[in-house]
């Protein structure tokens, strides 16, 4: 099984013929997914699990809406993570999704360039 895209390609050739709305988009989400980063790697060293739980639901739709499958997985879960109020577990996939989303931004940053 091929590992999943970045961004999803279905996504993107969906919205091919938008491709100014496009950058758009993603110029919003890299100026301002990472401070909900932050703000769920302090609610997690905080043990605010309702907080964390919120944050990691926001950041799911999001990433969801962007074509960000991969990002959108690690936040689903974190989220089943805080449910389950297993903060060993949310911190590994906290970890996950800090790799997932400097993928995601490398890859938004290049699309802009273009």
């Amino acid at each position: 099984m091929l590992e999943k895209e970045i961004i999803d390609p279905q996504f993107l050739e969906s919205m091919a013929d938008k491709r100014a709305f496009l950058k758009k988009m993603f110029a919003v989400f890299v100026s301002q997914e990472p401070k909900r980063v932050q703000e769920i790697h302090d609610a997690l060293e905080n043990g605010d699990v309702a907080k964390l739980r919120h944050l990691a639901h926001s950041l799911k739709g999001g990433a969801a809406t962007m074509g960000a499958e991969r990002v959108r997985q690690c936040c689903l879960l974190l989220e089943n993570a805080t449910q389950a109020n297993d903060m060993s577990a949310a911190m590994g996939h906290f970890k996950t999704l800090e790799t997932e989303m400097d993928q995601a931004y490398t890859f938004m940053f290049n699309f802009m360039a273009e």
